[in-house]
Order: structure tokens, then C-alpha cells, then sequence
């Protein structure tokens, strides 16, 4: 588990992370560079799932890489799925990392929402869904595992 007390916002205890696949922690349907390295480490505290719609149609391919449970969504309603997932996770449990449009009511339902820029940019919904914005995965892996950095940013 990772706990943080954020001031303003109180104690929080993450179980699960939730990371979108394509232009999250993925770019062409490729893993990003640094991103499997630091999901391991984050696996050590709390059970990771990549959450995919499988744009590239490659995910079967990818899976022996990424070495996570991942979770397939359809590309027709992928939003709701997602935050349906949150919920059935407990979302005062989960954090939830992504960029695009259908990511908007996952990172709203996670207790914490993390919004990745990235190659591919970021849904502008995301912008306003997401608690805190970082411009790579790393970035975003990297507050987990630094919790501090949470009160940093998140604080009243």
C-alpha cells in the first residue's frame, strides 16, 4: 500500500494503480522507456493494471513485455468502462494515470488522477478530471513512489 496525508485532503491509501495503455504508458502501441521499470518497483506496494481499448490491435503482443495484468475494454464505450473498473477496484483505493478523452471519468473516479501530456498530447477534459498533471509517465510513476511529492503538489 502507499498512504500519503495530504493537508486538505487527508489521509490517502492507494492498493491499485490503474494506468492507460496507448499514449500513456505506451507511444505507437510500444512501452515507453523507463515505464516497466517503475511499474515493477510500484508493484512492490500496490497491484498494477494496464487498462487498454488496444488502439495498435497489439496488446497480445505486448503483454509478455509489460509483464502486468491487463484489462481490454471495448473501443465503443471505453470511458464508462474504465470507470467502471474504478469503482469496482473501490475508488478510494485506486490511482489512475492517463491522457485521453476516454480516460476523463476514470481519473475522476480514482480518490487520485493523474493526467500525462506525453507525444500524443492530452484530451483537454483531462486537463480539468485529472488532480495533478506531469508531462511523461516516468513523471507520473515517480510521484507514487515519492509520496512527498503528492503533499508537494496537492496541499491546501
Amino acid at each position: 500500500m502507499i498512504s500519503v496525508s495530504i493537508p486538505g485532503w487527508g489521509d490517502i491509501e492507494i492498493e491499485y494503480l490503474v494506468v492507460d495503455y496507448n499514449g500513456t504508458c505506451a507511444f505507437d502501441g510500444k512501452i515507453k522507456e523507463g515505464a516497466k521499470e517503475l511499474m515493477d518497483k510500484i508493484s512492490r506496494y500496490i497491484k498494477v493494471f494496464i487498462i487498454t481499448s488496444d488502439t495498435y490491435g497489439n496488446i497480445d503482443n505486448e503483454v509478455n513485455t509489460i509483464g502486468f495484468s491487463i484489462i481490454k475494454v471495448s473501443k465503443e464505450d471505453s470511458g464508462a468502462e474504465k470507470a467502471r473498473i474504478i469503482k469496482e477496484l473501490g475508488p478510494d483505493k485506486v490511482a489512475a494515470i492517463g491522457n485521453g478523452a476516454n480516460d476523463e471519468m476514470m481519473l475522476k473516479e480514482a480518490v487520485l488522477g493523474i493526467g500525462v501530456i506525453g507525444e500524443e498530447g492530452c484530451a483537454g477534459s483531462v486537463f480539468k478530471a485529472a488532480d495533478i498533471m506531469v508531462k511523461d509517465i516516468n513523471d507520473a510513476l515517480n510521484i507514487l513512489l515519492h509520496p512527498e511529492r503528492l503533499v508537494a503538489t496537492l496541499r491546501d
